[in-house]
């Protein structure tokens, strides 16, 4: 049963199976769990696919297709998801979309994916209310970059400082904008274009941000961490460790918090 502001109030009839119920090979499967559970559905993709399964995932983080082709010889998108709504499961399995936009962008990894396939990947998404775009490699990887600039120094501040937004300040701020800076450092030497005045935009937008006044303003992984459940911090923080030994570059602030929670990783 779905309630939603923009697909109404319906009632469909969904297919569900466990995982040892499921027995088919798929043509394509899209990974729709939280960004640390990724490593758990491997076996399962492997079980389930052929060698022109297409396979992405809608998680948040930067670097999850890239992991994904390094494990799966298949057909893999590297996507992106924003969901501005939110989504409540009941007892009653009633689900509740209370706002009006939801984005997800992708982009092939494979030259020689099958095209009529991905387009109809892309219809289904926008027939079901989303904004959907599939781009060209270059320009996902600009925008998917963005957004990790958005996400991972302030879960990097708030996780080493033990704090969330409203106290990002003084020493903390600084801490924050190297972070900001060393990112910049990571795209410029991955050759990835990050437009001049992003981080000046973007540090007005996060003193609005700061003063809302709700959960989003407390870092998702540092909430994680203090209830002992797994985060996001391997696509959100560790991916950028592994992409600056990757490409020969010393990141001075992410090198020293990575060192503190480096059991995590």
């Amino acid at each position: 049963h779905l309630i939603s502001s923009v697909k109404g109030d319906n009632k469909y009839k969904i297919k569900i199976k466990t995982n040892d119920e499921y027995k088919d090979k798929a043509d394509v499967i899209i990974l729709c769990v939280r960004t640390p559970d990724i490593l758990s559905t491997f076996q399962f993709v492997e079980k389930i696919s052929h060698k022109d399964t297409i396979i992405f995932s809608i998680s948040n983080g930067f670097g999850i297709g890239y992991a994904l082709q390094k494990r799966f010889n298949n057909y893999v998108l590297d996507a992106n998801f924003v969901g501005k709504c939110r989504w409540y499961n009941r007892q009653d399995v009633e689900f509740l979309q209370q706002r009006e936009y939801c984005e997800l962008n992708f982009s092939p990894r494979n030259t020689d994916i099958n095209q009529k396939l991905l387009k109809k990947i892309t219809q289904d998404f926008i027939d079901s209310g989303m904004n959907t775009a599939l781009m060209s490699n270059k320009e996902f990887t600009e925008i998917s970059y963005e957004r990790l600039i958005t996400r991972s120094p302030f879960e990097a501040t708030c996780i080493y400082y033990n704090v969330n937004a409203n106290e990002i300040t003084g020493e903390k701020r600084e801490t924050f904008e190297n972070l900001c800076n060393e990112l910049l450092l990571l795209a410029n030497a991955m050759n990835i274009n990050i437009r001049s005045d992003f981080l000046d935009e973007y540090y007005k937008n996060f003193e609005l941000y700061k003063q809302r006044d709700d959960a989003n303003v407390y870092s998702s992984i540092l909430n994680d961490m203090k209830i002992n459940q797994k985060s996001e911090i391997d696509f959100l923080f560790f991916i950028v460790i592994e992409l600056a030994k990757e490409y020969n570059i010393t990141l001075p602030t992410y090198f020293k918090i990575a060192e503190k929670f480096k059991e995590y990783n």
